[in-house]
C-alpha cells in the first residue's frame, strides 16, 4: 500500500541505538545509520526529520530498554537494598559484552557541548528522574527510621546519581567488573554512615549490683 513505512520502528531504533551508543552522536553520520537500519535516507528522514530526530527518539528507545529497567530496582521494599540493586543492575550491564561500553546517557552527556540544546535538554530531564527516583527512596528510609532525618536526602540523591553515572564512565576507560563492584560496595558505606546511631544499651540491675 502506498505511503506505508515498509519497516519496523523498534528494529530501526534498535540498530540505531547501537551506532549511536558505539560512535557517539556526532561521529555518526547519516550514512552509518543508512547502514546499519538498512532504511535509505529518505525514509528516515520523512520518519525521523534528520539526524538529530533519529537520536532523541534512540534516546527514548534506550531508556524504555534500558533505562526503565534498571530503575525499576528502586522498587525494592528495603530501601538500602533498592539503592544496591540499581547500582548492581548497571554493573550487570556494563559487564556484558554484548552492549557497547559506557552508557548512551552519559556518553552523550560528555558529548553535550557539541551535541546541541535540545539534545542536552532531554539527558538532563532522563538524569532528573533518575534522581528523583532516588530521592524518594532516601525519604521512604528516613520515614522508616533507616537514614537519620537530619541527613540531607536530596544531596545523597545526587551523591548516588554520581555514582550510577560513574560506574558508566569508569567503564567506558576501563572494562573491569572487579572495578565496579568495589565502587558499589564502598559507595554503600555511604548509606551505613547515615544510619541512625545504634541504641545505647543499659545493664540491668542485677548486673549494676555485680559492680557495686
Amino acid at each position: 500500500m502506498a505511503g506505508v513505512k515498509q519497516f519496523d520502528r523498534d528494529d530501526v531504533l534498535d540498530h540505531a541505538m547501537m551506532v549511536f551508543w558505539r560512535n557517539g552522536y556526532q561521529a555518526t553520520s547519516i550514512q552509518d545509520l543508512v547502514e546499519a537500519t538498512g532504511v535509505n535516507r529518505g525514509s528516515l528522514y520523512t520518519t525521523f526529520g534528520d539526524k538529530r530526530g533519529l537520536f532523541l527518539a534512540v534516546i527514548e528507545h534506550y531508556s524504555e530498554r534500558f533505562g526503565k529497567p534498571t530503575m525499576a530496582e528502586l522498587n525494592d521494599p528495603d530501601p538500602r537494598r533498592a539503592i544496591e540493586r540499581m547500582l548492581e543492575a548497571i554493573v550487570g550491564r556494563t559487564s556484558d559484552s554484548k552492549w557497547p561500553r559506557g552508557c548512551l546517557y552519559t556518553n552523550t552527556s560528555l558529548e553535550c557541548p557539541g551535541a546541541g540544546d535540545e539534545i542536552s535538554r532531554k539527558i538532563a530531564e532522563q538524569l532528573g528522574q533518575q534522581e528523583s527516583a532516588i530521592y524518594q527512596v532516601l525519604r521512604r528510609a528516613q520515614t522508616d527510621g533507616m537514614i537519620e532525618s537530619t541527613q540531607d536526602a536530596r544531596a545523597l540523591a545526587r551523591f548516588f546519581v554520581g555514582i550510577a553515572h560513574g560506574l558508566n564512565a569508569v567503564n567506558k576507560a576501563t572494562p573491569d567488573p572487579a572495578m565496579l563492584k568495589d565502587i558499589v560496595k564502598t559507595a554503600m558505606r555511604i548509606w551505613d554512615a547515615a544510619k541512625p546511631p545504634a541504641p545505647v544499651r543499659r545493664a540491668g540491675k542485677a548486673a549494676m549490683r555485680g559492680r557495686a
